[in-house]
């Protein structure tokens, strides 16, 4: 990544964000502690920023809250996570131009779709509101949203034939997130009618790919998706925890994080 595009990264991150810490940028970056720091001070030279010891912080300032274009400042209330973050930085770069691909209900999906959201060329299939709205504006990515009896407290369709709604359709990947992980109980998930939905729709396409942040492992749910070997990609954070690193690796699960790109190795 070059210099240019690493600080208008940087600004739409600490724009965002409002503040964040030098170590958690230059993971999401990856690049080094120095170079963040380097780039932190310029843009504080540049009135962008205030520097604190560790980190930095908006000018608030200089850069007042804004609405969207529909009056509203955030119209799906979705509150930051950073780990969610990270999955969908990692998620989006297992994405390649032209695919299909599926983003399931939930918030970790609508981070996928922001980390995608500077990308051209994508085809999308969802029933995520969230995600929708995120392209909204994106006249380069072609996006089918599914239609349905609406669930609002998770902001998604329950579509009416979702495998009719398939058959023409050929998926390279279907990323989703569950709401529990455990040594014994495999994913679970709260919502029955997601969990449906993920069920079909992995039997529809090439690659489903689980995105799991590390706040879901030793948790139980209400309803029993599969076995921790249910797909074989998984997404997570680099901090999993070592008993699931070692599950996924001894049963041949690609893993990745937001450490390394690279399938992970004991």
């Amino acid at each position: 990544m070059f210099k240019a595009e690493r600080i208008h990264r940087i600004k739409e991150i600490i724009f965002e964000r409002k503040q964040i810490d030098v170590a958690t940028l230059s993971s999401l970056l990856n690049v080094t502690e120095v170079t963040i720091r380097n780039d932190l001070e310029q843009l504080e030279q540049s009135g962008f920023l205030t520097r604190y010891h560790g980190g930095a912080t908006l000018n608030a300032s200089a850069f007042p809250e804004q609405p969207d274009s529909n009056g509203q400042v955030d119209f799906f209330n979705i509150s930051y996570d950073k780990e969610k973050e990270e999955l969908g930085y990692v998620a989006a770069n297992l994405v390649r131009e032209r695919e299909w691909i599926f983003l399931g209900p939930g918030t970790t999906c609508y981070y996928i779709a922001k980390a995608l959201s500077k990308r051209q060329n994508l085809n999308i299939m969802t029933n995520n509101f969230s995600v929708a709205g995120v392209f909204a504006n994106s006249p380069s990515v072609q996006l089918i949203f599914l239609g349905g009896q609406m669930q609002h407290s998770g902001m998604y369709t329950v579509p009416e034939d979702l495998n009719k709604d398939l058959e023409h359709i050929f998926l390279s990947k279907f990323f989703f997130s569950v709401d529990a992980a455990s040594l014994e109980g495999g994913y679970c998930l709260s919502d029955i009618n997601v969990l449906d939905i993920i069920r079909t729709v992995s039997s529809r396409c090439q690659e489903p790919i689980i995105c799991v942040d590390s706040k879901k492992y030793d948790q139980r749910s209400f309803s029993r998706l599969g076995d921790l070997d249910y797909v074989p990609t998984v997404v997570t954070n680099s901090s999993v925890p070592a008993e699931y690193h070692k599950y996924y690796t001894e049963h041949g699960i690609r893993t990745y994080t937001s450490f390394d790109l690279a399938p992970l190795k004991l």
